[in-house]
This record gives structure tokens, C-alpha cells and sequence, in this order.
């Protein structure tokens, strides 16, 4: 069984791991039950993340004794002794080796005998500096999704002051078109209707190839693909958003109008700081831009709050460009300060109880920006892509629409998986309604 943590990427990672594991025979089980060897897809981004990750590796250990542990991914790439530290894992893997998991295995005799009794873990973590190629498995499951993801690129080549996700995913990397286009293709066959395109940095796609390209010239061999599905776009940053690929999701029906963008401030002195490649006049001008050609586009942003230097001025900064941009939903997240950035010897750290207030404020400014949204479609009539599994307290159907508002329904499971259009009726406690 496997646990994922973080992002689209790890999800993705954790669809390919499983394709390792059902090529030799193993089967799948539910998390709460009893099985042979347990998988942690950890995430590092935030303290906050190595806590969870820790958290659940204990978890794991104490309610699975007799389970041979492997944890892999973004965590043991940057602290591995961390890892180590946990009592109860028996194997560690970086994120370039955890592709290679099979062969970790049975180079410790795990598919002829679970040996639960080796008294250090076996670490295998490479130097994410290295120069490494793009990597990946053919996945046709994702276990209870409804979409499916398709990891097209990984790596960073920006250093932020604030991220240690380039340490621990290395350079900038993509898979060729070719692959990329095949892939997307098993994947529809496979039943799924929509298909999100994920990267470390999705934005750079295609740039250190042998035969240069981008996301706009992928996208556009993608929607010629025949069928009934759509493509949603993962985080980019504002600078990856050109007026092509602004024109490309306004005529292409199969590209959901939608955008998820990095702003992470609405400070040109934190952007600064944070070592970001653009500035608010930029931020103002795409806005502009992507509302004029796409009027009913979902746009949602990642926002950091309390970064080192962020005094009252700049956080105000912040809420004015929140309320005056066209947000549907924020991403809000309290500064982590993380050792080997440069963002940790910062003069000016903020506060913790002035970085919750913070994030508080923006959380609360980001739910009426998006109940204004909501608001706006009331009475329209849109598309929703039924998803897998029900809503815990209502029991009703869920989706979400092109420009990724989240709808409930009444409806027969005949509807799940499948586009099908609805007029969005009344919000009650913040919750979208619609009816068939």
C-alpha cells in the first residue's frame, strides 16, 4: 500500500510506484489494511510537511508491525537522516531512485522474506545536482480518482530564497513530446475524462530539450487528441503565462478555463527578497490580459504570508492586490523558514503569532473573494466532471466545473466520470449546489 503526501507531482510519482509494484505481481490494498510492504511518498515543502511526514511514518509502523516500510521522495532526498531517525523504516529512497524501488527490494531479499529485523535502514539517496534524465512509468490507475494527472516535467532551475524544492528535485527536466502525447493518450483510453498536466515547474516545459518546445506547442498536439475529455493546467508562475497560451485556452474548448498561479506576494520588495523573476506591474498586466480574453476563467494563487522583511506596509501591499484581482480561491501559506535557503538568514524574521494573523486575514479575504465568484454563476448552466466518491456529510454527487468551482448535486452514480452539464442553483454555507 501506498501513502502519498504534497502535491500533483507526488501523486502522479505514486501512480508510477504502483505500476512498479503491480508489474511483479503485488496487488493493491486499502490503507487501513494489512499488507506486505507500506510505501511513504513523503513531501518536504514546509516544516510543517516534515512533521506530517513524520507523523505518518509512525503511524504506519505502529499499526502495521509486521509490513516492511519504505519511505521515498522529497523528504529523505533532503534529510534522510531524519528519516533514519524514525524507529521502523527499513529502506529510504531519494526521489531519482524510487522509480528503481523493485530493484531496492530484491536486493534485499524482500519478495522471498520479510526481514523485519535489520537494525539500520538502507539508504539510497543520490546528489539531486546531479545530472539526471526525465523518468517515468506508464500509469493507467489512480486509486479513487476520478482525474487523472500526467507528469510531463520536473526539476527547477530558479533559485527562490524560500524553496527547498529545487535541492531536492534538482535541474529543470521534460519528457519529449512523443512520450508525453503517447502517455496522454493510454490515459484516456483508460477512462478518464479529465487529465492535469503537472510539473515541478510546469512553466519551463520542453526548454532543455535536444529539439527546444513548450507547453503552448504540447497543448496544442494534445487537444487534437479525438474524445470527450479536457486538460487542466497545474501551478505556473506569471511569467510562463504567455499571450499564446492565453489565446490557446480561450478557442479550445478541451482546456479548462482555469489558471492556478505562483504570486506567493503583492510586494515588489518581498518579490525581491524572494528572488522572484516578476514584478506587480507584471502581475496587473496578465490579469488584464487573461479576464479580457477569458471573462469566466477560474484564477487561483499561492500566497505566503510573514516573510522575512514583510512589514505592515508590504502585508497591506498584499490585500490590496487580493482584493482588486479577480481571485477565485488562494492557496495562503504561514513562511516556513528552512535551512539552506537563503531565505533563513534573512534579517527581519516575522513572528509566528504575527505570521498566523496574517495568514488568518488572507484566508478570510480569499472565502469572500470566492463566494463573490461563486456568486456570479448562479443560474448559469456549465459543465461538471462527476467525481469518484460522494460528499462525506451530504452523500451527494461532487465536481468541479472548467473554471474549477466546486459543485454538489442530486444525482444516480450513473453520472460519475462523465462531463455532464447542470445549472448551478443556490450556495448554502459557502457550498455550490447545482441540479442536472
Amino acid at each position: 500500500k501506498i501513502a502519498t503526501l504534497g502535491c500533483r507531482n507526488n501523486q502522479y510519482e505514486s501512480a508510477e510506484v504502483r505500476a512498479c509494484f503491480e508489474k511483479e505481481g503485488f496487488l493493491p490494498v486499502p490503507f487501513d489494511s494489512r499488507a506486505d510492504i507500506c510505501v511513504i511518498n513523503s513531501c518536504s515543502v514546509t516544516e510543517k510537511s516534515n512533521y506530517r511526514c513524520r507523523q505518518l511514518i509512525r503511524k504506519t509502523v505502529d499499526s502495521n508491525p509486521e509490513s516492511f516500510v519504505v519511505v521515498v521522495g522529497c523528504y529523505p532526498q533532503l534529510d534522510p537522516d531524519a528519516v533514519k531517525s524514525v524507529p521502523g523504516v527499513n529502506l529510504i529512497l531519494g526521489n531519482d531512485e524510487k522509480l528503481d524501488i523493485i530493484k531496492y527490494l530484491k536486493d534485499l531479499n524482500v519478495f522471498e522474506s520479510i526481514d523485519k529485523k535489520r537494525s539500520e535502514p538502507l539508504i539510497v539517496v543520490g546528489n539531486s545536482d546531479d545530472e539526471t534524465s526525465f523518468r517515468s512509468e506508464e500509469v493507467n490507475h489512480f486509486a479513487g480518482k476520478t482525474k487523472a494527472f500526467l507528469k510531463v516535467q520536473t526539476g527547477c532551475n530558479y533559485k527562490c530564497s524560500f524553496c527547498v524544492i529545487t535541492l531536492a528535485r534538482g535541474k529543470s527536466r521534460s519528457s519529449d513530446p512523443e512520450t508525453a502525447v503517447r502517455q496522454f493518450k493510454n490515459l484516456l483510453k483508460n477512462g478518464f475524462k479529465e487529465i492535469a498536466l503537472t510539473g515541478i515547474h510546469l512553466g519551463s516545459y520542453g526548454s532543455e530539450l535536444s529539439s527546444p518546445t513548450n507547453l503552448h506547442e504540447l497543448l496544442k498536439e494534445l487537444i487534437k487528441v479525438k474524445g470527450n475529455f479536457r486538460i487542466r493546467l497545474s501551478s505556473l508562475g506569471p511569467k510562463d503565462i504567455s499571450d499564446e497560451l492565453i489565446d490557446l485556452i480561450a478557442e479550445s474548448p478541451k482546456i479548462c478555463n482555469h489558471l492556478h498561479i505562483s504570486m506567493q506576494s503583492g510586494s515588489d520588495k518581498i518579490l525581491r527578497l524572494m528572488k522572484r523573476n516578476y514584478r506587480m506591474e507584471n502581475v496587473y498586466e496578465l490579469a488584464n490580459k487573461i479576464t479580457s480574453r477569458i471573462p469566466d476563467i477560474g484564477i487561483g494563487a499561492d500566497l505566503i504570508a510573514g516573510f522575512p522583511g514583510e512589514g505592515d506596509k508590504e502585508f497591506e501591499e498584499t490585500l490590496s492586490m487580493v482584493r482588486e484581482l479577480p481571485f477565485s480561491y488562494l492557496h495562503v501559506f504561514n513562511f516556513s523558514r528552512r535551512k539552506k535557503t537563503d531565505a533563513y538568514d534573512l534579517p527581519d524574521q516575522i513572528p509566528s503569532k504575527i505570521r498566523k494573523e496574517r495568514v488568518f486575514l488572507l484566508k478570510d479575504l480569499a472565502r469572500k473573494k470566492s463566494l463573490h465568484f461563486k456568486e456570479k454563476f448562479l443560474g448559469e448552466k456549465l459543465d461538471i466532471l462527476v467525481e469518484q466518491n460522494r460528499d462525506p456529510q451530504s452523500k451527494m454527487l461532487k465536481g468541479y466545473t472548467g473554471n474549477y468551482l466546486p459543485v454538489c448535486l442530486e444525482g444516480p452514480d450513473d453520472l460519475i466520470n462523465q462531463i455532464t452539464p447542470i445549472q448551478l442553483s443556490h450556495i448554502k454555507n459557502d457550498v455550490l449546489f447545482g441540479v442536472v
